[in-house]
């Protein structure tokens, strides 16, 4: 789901809930302010070779009602439910970032200061970039196929964000990319292969724990961890993941990888 529709379900939910209480002219005025800011969170993502990044670790929206009216609309349709900042997630999660660390979003409503520079604004954004001074950088990682057959039977990586699944690309039904995924198992018809979801799973370098996470992005088969002869369950759509270790062997659906990181 991308921008356009998160914002024609977020004007669906307004036109049901509040369609006799505010004005016509009032609730395009609420769409167009919601639009505008979906479209600023928008141009902040960063393509990147495989997926898109969002530098960002915080985003604040300070919304300035001019009147009592406005308040009263503001307070329904962007505070009441957390409603704005449930979009602005929505889009962080349909754009596949999974962040080193969660995004700090806030929505607050306040009276319009009198030294505002901008006296005609309705609203202020502001994004706070992440402060990554003194952090290590993600050790390179083999990857190596030890069942099913992939692009290429072993990738070095050296990536904050490595995505696995079946095919180099995926598209949306408009057939725009919407992700490019790192590890590529062939979609060739094969019977392992075709346990392996095209949007399979996702391991990520957590900069606060120093180590590699993995998990599954809600994939039809499922992804596990074989370590030392113990299977582990990784939990399907769980953005926390869990820990990696060298030597684990990830099993997604039939087919498997060896997750070696270097020292």
């Amino acid at each position: 789901m991308g921008m356009w529709e998160i914002l024609a379900q977020s004007e669906r939910r307004l036109c049901s809930r509040f369609e006799n209480r505010f004005s016509q002219e009032m609730m395009q005025k609420l769409s167009e302010i919601r639009r505008q800011v979906l479209e600023q969170v928008d141009s902040r993502f960063v393509d990147e070779s495989s997926a898109k990044s969002f530098p960002y670790g915080k985003i604040s929206v300070l919304l300035y009602p001019r009147s009592d009216d406005l308040r009263e609309a503001y307070q329904a349709a962007f505070l009441e439910g957390e409603s704005l900042k449930g979009d602005i997630l929505q889009m962080l999660e349909n754009a596949q970032v999974r962040p080193p660390e969660p995004v700090e979003i806030s929505v607050a409503s306040e009276p319009t200061p009198d030294s505002d520079p901008m006296p005609l604004a309705v609203y202020k954004m502001e994004f706070v970039k992440r402060d990554l001074t003194g952090r290590r950088e993600a050790p390179a990682v083999t990857l190596t196929v030890t069942r099913g057959v992939a692009q290429k039977p072993a990738c070095h990586l050296r990536k904050e964000r490595v995505l696995v699944g079946r095919s180099p690309e995926v598209t949306d039904r408009e057939g725009r990319v919407i992700r490019k995924n790192d590890l590529v198992f062939l979609d060739d018809g094969s019977e392992i292969n075709a346990t392996v979801s095209y949007a399979h799973a996702r391991i990520w370098w957590d900069h606060e724990s120093q180590e590699y996470l993995v998990m599954d992005e809600v994939s039809r088969y499922g992804t596990s961890i074989v370590r030392e002869g113990r299977s582990l369950e990784v939990p399907s759509g769980n953005p926390c993941g869990i820990r990696l270790q060298s030597g684990d062997e990830v099993i997604c659906g039939q087919a498997r990888f060896l997750f070696e990181p270097e020292p």
